[in-house]
């Protein structure tokens, strides 16, 4: 398996976007701020002004009481002190007493004695019915210039000008805005931390894709996003590394050819030879009847068919390490080199592609149901021993290909592979004595061969020595693993659905989802304990994606027994789930499904 590189983010992609991140912050503490200062100063001034109000009322109903006989008789001396008496008080800047035409008859300033007030809001407050008071300015200094009307036995005889001071209004204001700018600052500090932080938070993930996508740009699908993360994140940056991998794989697929077999082993480095003498298995796929299929089908819908083959096909074969050799007429011919000290040896890697191409096509028929599509039968054959292989044609044009009799072994053997035993993969007597230690066999009785021929054909069952498998998962790559719990599943064996149910059961594990898609081989044999365990997923688990890929596997049991487990799932909250359960819904026969789907 490939070793896989997990790129960790670059610190310098996000210096721009931190950046902005804090200005963001700072705006909108600093606009926050504004905002309060502006709110609190008028309030500030909204209630010093009504204590302006309050004050003058208050003062004119004391004068009224105080000074009442006074001002009725005249005796200005008499107010004059009274006055000076009032303007002693803190908050008094000046006080005026005005008679009923605008002429003031007793004031704080002497000199103010007799003139009258010709400005417009004197006027308009010299005829007013109750008090009146404005923002003016005295001897350079703010204040409430207040006018209140100074009523004696039901009739008005005067009229009392008081200025206010607003120092203490000020004083607030200035207090306010030595809080809110120390508030500020603070916040502004915290803001910018916060800013860094959150930001870190979002770019380490977003930096480590974005370094992946780049790699990706230059041709390297190997490195991958690193994120350690249990959000959003970081199922974006698995579905992005199961994207790179697809296109690594689809790369190594295009060209059938993988150059690290070829790397591993000294004489094969030059892949332009006139011919080499290897070690290899052999395996040959072969879809069953395949020309009457084409009989039976237009060429647009053969050649489709036979596309979509070959393209699933040649990337099971890649992912294992295989070389194909040539495709034909609805087969694929692949080697499997033998490497020395090859931790996945060749028969193991054969074998795996054998299992997995058989429960890919399982899939491929599940598909072809929906569409309402014929069926299709894979057969496959596997043997072992020296070929040849090299690079046959003119020196303008030339293809890779291989020659030798286990070619022929291969495809003899898969004349075998029939639908007597469900159509599973045959191989020669060479290779079961080399892979007995892995690999489960059943002898194919035949009238001119006995179990000890070298003629003798056998039946892949499944894997052994799952304990192996489960000793090279403590060591092995991500994309190694993900093949090695494939693998447990292409035993469609107890064992093997005890081990993938306790991955499944355990929420931290990495390769849950994983687990459950390598439940397939067990629905289409109709494995009953797989069913529980999806279900019980379907019905008891809070992870959308979890129903949602579980419904998706059930649904290829095809048993219309299950037509209520998927019809539930139609209100569910989750589109993803509602998709697959009406997509697990399309291929039964029942009742309704037509109104029902609708």
């Amino acid at each position: 398996m490939a070793n896989e590189k997990a790129t960790k983010p670059a610190s310098s992609l996000s210096i721009n976007f931190r950046q902005k991140i804090a200005a963001i912050f700072t705006l909108l503490i600093t606009f926050i701020m504004l905002v309060s200062v502006y709110l609190v100063t008028f309030q500030v001034k909204k209630s010093s002004l009504s204590r302006a109000e309050e004050s003058g009322r208050l003062l004119g109903k004391i004068i009224a009481l105080s000074m009442g006989e006074d001002i009725v008789r005249g005796n200005f001396q008499g107010i004059n002190y009274a006055l000076k008496e009032f303007s002693q008080m803190p908050r008094i800047e000046y006080c005026l007493i005005l008679d009923n035409y605008g002429r003031i008859i007793s004031s704080t300033d002497e000199e103010l004695s007799g003139r009258y007030f010709s400005d417009a809001w004197s006027r308009s407050a010299l005829y007013a019915d109750g008090l009146s008071i404005r923002r003016a300015s005295r001897n350079g200094k703010p204040v409430y210039d207040t006018s209140v009307p100074i009523i004696i036995g039901g009739k008005r005889h005067a009229l009392i000008r008081v200025g206010f001071t607003l120092d203490e209004e000020y004083a607030s204001i200035r207090s306010l805005l030595v809080y809110n700018l120390s508030l500020g600052v603070f916040l502004i500090l915290v803001g910018i931390f916060i800013a860094y932080a959150v930001s870190s938070t979002l770019l380490t993930p977003l930096n480590a894709i974005l370094t992946s996508i780049e790699s990706m740009s230059h041709g390297d699908f190997s490195q991958k996003a690193f994120v350690e993360t249990s959000d959003e994140f970081e199922q974006l940056a698995l579905s992005f590394n199961r994207l790179s991998n697809f296109l690594e794989t689809r790369q190594t697929t295009e060209k059938y050819i993988t150059s690290k077999i070829w790397e591993a082993d000294a004489s094969l480095k030059k892949k332009h030879f006139s011919g080499k003498n290897i070690e290899a298995v052999v395996l040959h796929l072969e879809l069953s009847k395949f020309e009457l299929f084409v009989e039976r089908h237009s060429a647009s819908e053969a050649v489709d068919t036979l596309n979509s083959f070959f393209e699933q096909i040649s990337e099971i074969i890649a992912q294992s390490g295989g070389i194909i050799d040539k495709f034909g007429d609805g087969f694929v011919t692949a080697i499997f080199p033998i490497i020395q000290n090859d931790n996945w040896p060749a028969f193991l890697r054969a074998a795996f592609t054998a299992l997995a191409a058989r429960n890919s096509l399982n899939i491929f028929n599940f598909k072809q149901a929906q569409l309402g599509l014929e069926d299709l039968h894979l057969k496959l054959g596997m043997a072992s021993g020296t070929v040849i292989v090299g690079n046959i044609g003119t020196s303008s044009r030339s293809d890779f290909s291989v020659l030798g009799a286990p070619i022929n072994m291969a495809r003899k053997a898969c004349e075998l592979s029939t639908r007597q035993n469900d159509f599973r993969p045959v191989a020669t007597i060479e290779l079961v004595k080399m892979s007995a230690d892995f690999l489960h066999f059943i002898y194919i009785d035949q009238p001119i061969a006995c179990q000890n021929d070298d003629n003798a054909f056998y039946t892949l069952k499944n894997f052994t020595n799952l304990s192996y498998f489960k000793e090279r998962l403590k060591v092995s790559s991500e994309k190694g693993n993900i093949s090695i719990i494939s693998a447990f599943g292409l035993t469609e064996t107890e064992d093997g659905l005890e081990f993938l149910s306790s991955i499944i059961s355990d929420s931290e594990n990495p390769y849950r989802f994983d687990a459950i898609k390598a439940l397939s081989p067990y629905l289409f044999a109709g494995n009953e304990k797989a069913r529980q365990e999806l279900m019980k997923l379907i019905n008891e688990d809070s992870d959308p994606q979890i129903v949602a890929l579980a419904t998706s596997i059930l649904g290829y049991a095809c048993d219309k027994n299950l037509k209520e487990q998927f019809t539930n799932l139609f209100d569910h909250e989750d589109d993803r789930v509602r998709a697959n359960a009406v997509e697990a819904c399309i291929p039964l026969d029942f009742t309704n499904k037509r109104d029902l789907l609708k």
